[in-house]
């Protein structure tokens, strides 16, 4: 059996579908996350706050009694990746230990945090909540999930970019006994160099209001765009392949898409990977039917089928792409590569015409 956590839209009607696919399969939705978002939201998480719903601590309070009726648990999310060292001060330590107990009065008994200084607070002072390390961590191999593992975490939810690696997630898989966790529906480019510091802004958007300034965003885009094989080189799992990683004893899976929640279809992304099956545009499944830019290309889910099995093999993906060209080959076979690189063209133009931060440069500089 298949377990998922999965992004909450906060309404109380939209728990009664969750239960309804609990009783459809036989995988479930083992939990909802999500996080307040108003003046009361002293720490941030990592997502920006313009993207996320309006939600105050008694709504949460009211949500999380009506969704424990069902049997699914609620995790906030918690997991910034920097409070501005008021961790370090008696008074930011106040501060954020008086936020957790209001989130424990209100209901949670679950936490998604990557900083290690906020897991020993929590930690150390024995609060009752259990704690799942945020992807954000980085953990990309078994001695940084067994350091997790020390600091008092008792789930683990990996980086993106070992998804394909099944000789690493062989690895780490016993170091969380039955507590590893995958995102599946992962959008961002393979390897990012942006990745720590787009988290690192998003962690400050609830403070500055940069309404999530694009820089960040605009570049992954652009960096996906360069080649149309870095579609298949982002690291998502297709529901046909879950199998896979079962045959390793991973069983929780991660819907990512709290950006997605109002526009989207999380109920009908996550029924996908419930049911093992899929048809239709990939893409269209990875943004939860939420598109992220309007750049893009039908790919037909089922011409992936195969793709990933060379990637059973251990040292298979060198990440070294220089030296290899499956994806360029298997793109060029089975995907419309010529239709891809010119939607690719176009994108790259339109990111460079609105680069708000090379025009903000170029204002400044009066040229």
């Amino acid at each position: 059996m298949n377990y998922f956590s999965i992004p909450t839209d906060f309404q109380i009607e939209t728990i009664d579908r969750y239960a309804a696919l609990n009783q459809k399969y036989e995988d479930k939705i083992m939990e909802v996350y999500g996080q307040i978002n108003s003046e009361e939201n002293e720490f941030g998480s990592g997502r920006p706050s313009d993207q996320l719903p309006a939600l105050k601590m008694p709504q949460l309070k009211k949500y999380i009694s009506y969704l424990k009726k069902t049997g699914i648990h609620f995790n906030y999310t918690l997991n910034t990746t920097c409070l501005s060292n008021r961790e370090f001060t008696r008074e930011g330590q106040q501060a954020i230990i008086s936020f957790l107990y209001r989130l424990i009065d209100a209901g949670v008994s679950s936490v998604t945090v990557c900083m290690p200084s906020l897991i020993e607070i929590i930690h150390d002072l024995k609060l009752p909540l259990q704690i799942k390390a945020s992807t954000v961590s980085g953990v990309i191999n078994c001695e940084k999930a067994r350091a997790y593992r020390e600091l008092g975490v008792s789930r683990l939810v990996t980086d993106e970019s070992i998804n394909r690696d099944f000789a690493v997630l062989r690895q780490i898989v016993p170091v969380f006994p039955e507590n590893v966790e995958l995102i599946v529906n992962v959008i961002c480019d393979m390897n990012c160099i942006y990745r720590p510091f787009h988290h690192n802004q998003m962690s400050h958007d609830y403070q500055y209001q940069t309404k999530s300034a694009s820089y960040y965003s605009h570049r992954c885009s652009m960096r996906r765009a360069q080649k149309p094989e870095n579609i298949l080189k982002m690291n998502f799992i297709r529901p046909e392949d879950l199998g896979c990683y079962e045959e390793l004893g991973i069983h929780h899976y991660k819907i990512q898409g709290r950006q997605a929640i109002h526009n989207g279809d999380i109920l009908k992304t996550t029924e996908a990977y419930m049911r093992k099956q899929y048809e239709g545009d990939l893409l269209t499944l990875l943004d939860c039917f939420s598109p992220t830019n309007s750049f893009r290309i039908k790919i037909d889910n089922k011409k992936l089928d195969g793709f990933l099995k060379p990637f059973l093999q251990d040292g298979f993906c060198r990440r070294d792409c220089s030296s290899c060209n499956y994806c360029q080959t298997f793109c060029q076979q089975y995907l419309p590569f010529e239709d891809i690189d010119r939607m690719n063209q176009m994108a790259r133009n339109f990111y460079s015409g609105t680069d708000e931060f090379k025009m903000s440069l170029t204002e400044k500089n009066g040229k």
